[in-house]
């Protein structure tokens, strides 16, 4: 095991521009229960009950007798402590000595990155705040997670735009194997023995990954495949992405199934398509650290609506990398599930990756690309070529 070191300085510029004097990361039997940051944090899982507290200065493990000496070795872990009794009195001793006024546990209402912390462990850490008589503020860690999660580094930033480039690679050769009888399935399956034949996942539930559609009148959605066969003078669109060591991507590409006596897509297709690419590249040209998701989303969507097509039921965008759906701030409008301040409020920060990701439905189908791009300190990049052209498919 080992922590990130490129992780450790985010984390204590955060804890003191955020005057949090200890963060508390605990639990148990992770690989069963879940707690999201620790492969930020590192290569880590903990087994036996396990307690990780970052103060302003050090990282501290508090961990059993059959692992104190691997954690020793770990380089970045400033300071381990043994219990050779009960769990609960050593955390209870460490936090008696540090005494910290703003204690940030990982807990969140509108964050599934920020949390981690189990039942169990929050009523024993409740216990112990009782025992110890402690009266400091319990914060959330929202704030720490989304800057250690959502801060890219160069490395991790490189193995994502390789799955990107991967994804978009794999995409564009959907057309070769299609034919007048082809159904979505076909693609499916078809992504699906490109990415495992190559050795790499399926960025997201891969019954669910990649998503196909080939006919408005067949529901869309996190769903899993629906068999439908491809119908010509309709769009074709498929949401892929493929993981490899960690890190996934997230794209969309738009194809059109010509008609018969068809050369070219139609006005109305044609006019969508445009829209969302310059949709896209207005968004990414306005982003920058420091501007919020909220921001970002309104340049997009008003100049969708101004073309005279409606707003689409979901957010711009949404940060990826660990995994699809990567948490911390997201790119939305005031839409009441997305009407947070910590979601749509907070500014973005340099090493943010992001999805672009518009829509406008159309009798033809849904048009949507989806972009990947990633915030750097004087404005945006794309992290793997935007489509450009639509994709005219003759079968």
């Amino acid at each position: 095991m080992e922590l990130n070191r490129e992780k450790l300085p985010i984390i204590y510029d955060t804890l003191a521009k955020q005057n949090i004097d200890a963060w508390l990361i605990c639990g148990r039997e992770t690989a069963m229960n879940s707690e999201p940051v620790l492969p930020v944090l590192g290569d880590l899982d903990f087994i036996i009950a396990t307690c990780l507290i970052f103060t302003k200065t050090k990282c501290i493990a508090i961990v059993s007798p059959l692992d104190v000496e691997g954690y020793k070795l770990i380089d970045g872990i400033d300071e381990v402590r043994c219990y050779q009794g009960s769990f609960d009195d050593e955390i209870a001793a460490v936090l008696k000595d540090l005494a910290p006024k703003r204690l940030a546990l990982n807990f969140a209402k509108n964050d599934s990155a920020s949390d981690g912390l189990r039942t169990g462990m929050k009523m024993m850490l409740d216990r112990i705040f009782e025992e110890i008589h402690f009266h400091g503020e319990i914060v959330s860690a929202y704030d720490i997670i989304a800057n250690v999660r959502g801060r890219k580094t160069e490395a991790q930033l490189e193995k994502i735009r390789h799955c990107a480039e991967v994804a978009v690679g794999q995409l564009l050769s959907v057309p070769s194997i299609l034919k007048a009888d082809s159904t979505s399935k076909d693609i499916f399956d078809y992504l699906h023995k490109l990415a495992y034949d190559a050795g790499y996942g399926m960025s997201w539930t891969p019954s669910q990954c990649p998503g196909v559609s080939v006919d408005p009148a067949v529901p869309a959605g996190h769903m899993g495949i629906v068999d439908t066969p491809i119908v010509k003078g309709c769009m074709i669109n498929i949401d892929y992405g493929v993981s490899k060591d960690g890190y996934v991507s997230d794209v969309q590409r738009e194809f059109y199934v010509l008609k018969d006596d068809e050369n070219e897509a139609p006005d109305e297709v044609k006019k969508a398509f445009e829209t969302i690419k310059k949709a896209i590249r207005m968004a990414k040209d306005f982003m920058k650290p420091g501007v919020t998701g909220f921001e970002v989303d309104q340049v997009a969507r008003e100049y969708i609506m101004s073309e005279g097509y409606e707003s689409w039921n979901s957010a711009l965008g949404h940060q990826v990398g660990h995994v699809c759906h990567d948490g911390g701030p997201i790119l939305a409008n005031r839409r009441a599930r997305y009407n947070r301040p910590e979601l749509i409020d907070t500014p973005l920060c340099a090493g943010n990756v992001f999805t672009l990701e518009p829509v406008i439905e159309i009798p033809q189908g849904r048009v949507c690309m989806e972009e990947m791009v990633v915030i750097t300190e004087t404005g945006c990049e794309w992290l793997v070529a935007p489509q450009d052209e639509l994709i005219l498919v003759r079968v």
